[in-house]
């Protein structure tokens, strides 16, 4: 079978995912994730921070090195770049840097495309339920998804431009509550109100990590891994006092996602309060699984070529 790669760039992380389909079972061979924090100051300056470019362009370049030991070709990695990438005024330039530097071809895609491929990735899965709701939650945006399994179809979704790395800068300057305000008021998401959520990325990963009391990120637990609304409430208060450093020293796995984890735990919060959650699944799962096993980018789903 043929071996693939697909990275996927986001606002807080940068992941690799190298597999190959055996007998419609996915075999892993390689899964890496760095925290680049492409969204890290966004709203303030509307373009990528220096340090952000160089952390992702390293990560870009030690993937593209990782996949020529599989024999994939740069050119014939499946990249797609989210929603800091769509706002950020200097995402060209810098896609076209590493397109020149690194021959790797980075796709800009749209918000019903982070659905239709975080759904595609999470549908992979074994699941009894005919519809589901899968919560993604990024650095800049969280996408709430309803998906049919049977036939595999995206129903709705709705992309919320919050995320971790946002609601820390929130956080910081003051502006948490104002900002959910203004928020939920332009955004109505009572269709997606469902007692078992489906959660996929980072965040999630990390918070369900946390709740299973590990040090380091051990991903085998973590698929599939259930907690209460009421767990993620207990963490969310336990943990709401605490500074990045106190983060990454009860949680060495978190590394720099120490910096926004108290965030996306807050946007977890909000979110699932509103859509009355009571159960929560968390899958591993996700926008490179999807775009992996889908082979190749849609071209209605490209924002920016």
């Amino acid at each position: 079978m043929k071996t693939k790669a697909s990275i996927d760039i986001g606002s807080n992380s940068t992941l690799l995912l190298v597999a190959r389909e055996v007998n419609g079972e996915l075999k892993v061979l390689c899964s890496e994730s760095r925290v680049t924090g492409l969204g890290r100051d966004l709203d303030k300056n509307g373009a990528f921070i220096q340090e952000s470019m160089d952390d992702t362009f390293d990560a870009l370049k030690e993937y593209c090195d990782l996949c020529k030991g599989f024999a994939i070709k740069p050119e014939d990695i499946i990249i797609t770049a989210t929603e800091a990438s769509r706002v950020a005024k200097n995402s060209s330039a810098f896609y076209q840097r590493v397109k020149e530097s690194l021959s790797l071809d980075v796709k800009i895609i749209s918000s019903q495309a982070e659905a239709y491929y975080s759904a595609r990735g999470v549908a992979f899965d074994s699941i009894p339920e005919k519809e589901i709701i899968i919560m993604d939650i990024g650095g800049a945006s969280t996408e709430l998804i309803k998906v049919g399994l049977s036939p595999f179809e995206v129903k709705n979704s709705v992309s919320l431009p919050f995320g971790a790395v946002r609601m820390t800068g929130w956080i910081k300057e003051g502006i948490k509550e104002q900002k959910l305000k203004e928020l939920f008021t332009q955004f109505k998401i009572d269709d997606f109100s469902v007692k078992k959520l489906y959660c996929v990325a980072g965040t999630m990963t990390s918070v369900a990590n946390m709740f299973l009391g590990h040090q380091d990120f051990i991903e085998q637990s973590v698929h599939n891994a259930q907690l209460s609304f009421k767990d993620l409430i207990n963490l969310y208060e336990k943990f709401n006092d605490y500074t990045p450093e106190q983060y990454l020293e009860q949680f060495p796995f978190l590394g720099k996602r120490s910096q926004t984890i108290k965030g996306g735990l807050c946007v977890a919060k909000e979110v699932l309060e509103r859509i009355q959650v009571e159960n929560i699944i968390v899958s591993t799962y996700g926008l490179r699984y999807g775009t992996l096993l889908e082979g190749k980018i849609k071209d209605e789903f490209i924002t920016r070529r």
